[in-house]
């Protein structure tokens, strides 16, 4: 055997011998497949979140836990229970991939639910498909996250591109052709703009400015005022804000300040006790994209919202009906699979039509995304939030020639 010959035997054997250990007992993939097929035992559910960040401010933790007590006291799934295992993601990126690291190596973890965040949860998205977990996203919208042809990641909320075209129909549905917006210069503003200026620009109506802001740096109401002077020479009949609460709640303010009733739409971001506060009588009559309002009629909002006040003395807001909605659907594909091995999770999941939430109603295309799902709304009424009538929402393939 020449040594070129010799030296390609040896390269061989060691791919042999590392691709065997990569089968081994000590890769976490085999181990997590071989505790899905037990009959017993608890199924693990990772909670990656900003918890220390806004544990106190976001009802999140306790929709998530009052999913799982009821899920239990149900007999668990399959008769196995969940546990959560919570970590702390810091709302970093870097910290984000260093917990999908960590748990892509835990063989006890079946699936994960997370991150806030969609700047944290499209990075950590990758690392949990290399690792072939089920990833269950609440809050995530930003479009990129579904957009790269992972198989295990489903989103359970509408995503920016949705909630913009909605918001965008809403507007030319009562008669506002010409808009102004103000977005956030970051994935999630960009893509909200964006779906909105297109839908409207296809279906007749215009964006006459767009005008952005920096959301890494804390609010400056100098750059409302600027931005609401230069509208002051153009002809609009409505604000889009694609952005945060503090920053939207100044706008807003100046807006009112400078005598400007036109109508003001605003992205999920908005939804939260701060817009209020900071804005005041400002914003009375802002219309939010919202995924919830305890005030819903549905069924299932009435009995989620009544089961939450008996076990947390309190209403639930938009987090903790993600949270508990991302849950219930899990437990659903993991009873559907017959267990938690990822593969057969992530095909059930895939397999879902027509399953019946505290948000909506789920059923997820081939990418993870939701599937006809309506963009809920509220309005703000004596400095709190209303919910508006959900409007039906036709089939992509349908709306383009049913809006002509």
């Amino acid at each position: 055997m020449t040594r070129i010959r010799r030296g390609l035997a040896a390269l061989a054997l060691a791919a042999a011998l590392l691709a065997a250990a990569a089968c081994g007992e000590d890769d976490p993939g085999v181990e997590r497949a071989r505790r899905a097929a037990s009959d017993g035992g608890e199924i693990v559910v990772a909670a990656p979140w900003s918890w220390e960040a806004r544990g106190g401010e976001i009802l999140y933790g306790e929709g998530l836990d009052l999913a799982v007590e009821e899920i239990n006291a149900g007999g668990g799934v399959g008769g196995r229970p969940l546990r959560v295992l919570r970590v702390d993601d810091r709302e970093s990126v870097e910290e984000g991939r260093l917990v999908a690291q960590e748990l892509g190596k835990n063989p006890e973890v079946a699936a994960v639910v997370g991150h806030l965040h969609s700047y944290v949860t499209v990075p950590a998205a990758a690392v949990y498909d290399l690792a072939g977990l089920p990833l269950l996203a609440p809050t995530a919208t930003a479009d990129e996250l579904t957009e790269r042809g992972y198989t295990r990641v489903f989103r359970t909320v509408f995503s920016d591109a949705e909630a913009g075209r909605q918001l965008a129909a809403y507007a030319l549905a009562r008669g506002w052709r010409r808009v102004v917006i103000y977005y956030a210069r970051s994935e999630y503003g960009r893509g909200l703009a964006n779906a909105f200026e297109e839908h409207a620009a296809s279906h007749g109506g215009q964006v006459v400015s767009r005008e952005s802001y920096d959301p890494g740096l804390s609010a400056n109401p100098h750059d409302a005022e600027a931005t609401v002077a230069d509208w002051g020479t153009f002809d609009f009949d409505a604000v889009f804000v694609a952005g945060h609460d503090r920053q939207a709640a100044l706008l807003v303010s100046e807006l009112r300040r400078r005598g400007i009733g036109a109508p003001v739409l605003g992205s999920d971001a908005l939804a939260t006790p701060t817009f209020l506060r900071l804005g005041g009588a400002a914003v009375e009559g802002t219309v939010i994209a919202s995924a919830f309002h305890p005030a819903g009629t549905s069924p299932e909002v009435r009995r989620f919202v009544a089961a939450f006040r008996r076990r947390w003395g309190k209403d639930p807001d938009v987090g903790a009906a993600l949270a508990y909605d991302a849950v219930r659907v899990l437990a659903e594909g993991i009873r559907r699979a017959g267990s938690p091995d990822p593969a057969k999770l992530s095909a059930a999941l895939h397999a879902l039509r027509g399953v019946r939430g505290v948000t909506g109603t789920f059923s997820f295309d081939a990418r993870g995304n939701l599937t006809g799902s309506t963009v809920g709304k509220v309005v703000v009424r004596g400095g709190a939030f209303h919910p508006l009538p959900a409007s039906p929402v036709p089939p992509a393939s349908a709306r383009d020639s049913a809006a002509r």
